[in-house]
């Protein structure tokens, strides 16, 4: 009974081999499980995040100032109406019922829109004042009239005109072809008839 123990029982020398064939079966077998858990990693795990695209902000359409406002075709970018006192809004007034007492509300608009049109002008000052006092400009400074006490109509159609009314389009100019040859105001661009008044560019 011995003996067959015996020759069942490896010699130190053989379980050593055994014992070592059997470490590099498990150390095979664990790399090649590392290899393949790694490429599984690969394919499914997560993507690398990409880095952040700085957004510069969109620059303001052509025609707008750098804080959005509406830009003139000189380049103004502040309305001339944002500047107007209230001793501004009497003095237009009275300028306009000295020229258009007796036009219709929006031939009185027009006259107003005209001094606020060439204030946005590089061709004419940029104040109500210095506009409508510009020598030989508008009849009324010279005979005086321009001192009559305005009316509310007037003084309504001012403020139309202030806060950015414009029944003209962008006229510059306006006469009364009844009462002038003016061969100078014949030639500007016709822009529209209001009343008795020719409104042109």
């Amino acid at each position: 009974m011995r003996a067959i123990v015996h020759t069942l029982t490896p010699t130190s020398t053989e379980g050593f081999e055994i014992r070592r064939a059997a470490a590099f079966v498990l150390l095979a077998a664990l790399v090649l499980a590392s290899a393949a858990g790694g490429v599984v990693g690969l394919a499914a795990g997560p993507q690398a995040a990409e880095p952040p695209v700085a957004v510069s902000p969109e620059p303001a359409p052509a025609g707008l100032g750098p804080s959005g406002a509406a830009e003139t075709a000189e380049g103004n970018p502040d309305p001339p109406e944002s500047r107007l006192s209230e001793s501004d809004i009497r003095l237009l007034a009275r300028l306009i019922t000295a020229e258009a007492r007796g036009q219709p509300y929006a031939g009185q608009v027009a006259v107003g829109a005209v001094v606020m049109n060439r204030m946005r002008s590089k061709s004419f000052p940029d104040s109500v004042r210095a506009v409508i006092y510009q020598p030989g400009q508008f009849e009324p400074v010279a005979n005086g009239h321009i001192n009559t006490e305005p009316t509310e109509t007037a003084l309504k159609a001012a403020r139309a005109a202030a806060a950015g009314e414009d029944p003209t389009g962008g006229a510059l100019y306006f006469f009364n072809p009844a009462k002038t040859s003016n061969a100078f105001l014949w030639r500007r661009p016709h822009k529209v008839t209001i009343g008795d008044h020719r409104f042109t560019s």
